[in-house]
């Protein structure tokens, strides 16, 4: 499947960024964002799901919702817009993969809460 990537320069370097939507909640649609930026020694992206409320803002439950560290881990010297875009691309590659592991995460806290 392919993504929409939003790539951006800010006070921390370069950034790329992916969202897809998992599902509808009560408070608003639920996506899984795909962030790749410089971390320690490289470069690397996180899985996050967020619920953007009907009001416009956006929201997470601390400790609560879905998140994934060290996606396409990636040593680097430079941080280089070339360089976040292949390993946002080689992190888009598990994206199905984390979004199938996101919804079973939810699947089962809503089973659990029941």
């Amino acid at each position: 499947m392919t993504y929409s990537v939003d790539v951006t320069k800010g006070y921390n370097g370069w950034n790329a960024r992916s969202i897809v939507s998992i599902g509808q909640t009560l408070e608003g649609e639920r996506v899984l964002e795909l962030n790749t930026y410089k971390n320690r020694g490289g470069i690397a992206a996180q899985a996050s799901v967020f619920i953007y409320k009907i009001d416009g803002s956006k929201c997470t439950e601390i400790f609560g919702d879905y998140s994934k560290n060290g996606i396409a881990q990636t040593p680097c010297k430079r941080v280089t817009e070339k360089a976040v875009r292949q390993v946002h691309d080689a992190a888009l590659l598990q994206l199905d993969k984390i979004k199938e592991e996101a919804l079973a995460f939810y699947e089962k806290k809503d089973k659990s809460a029941a």
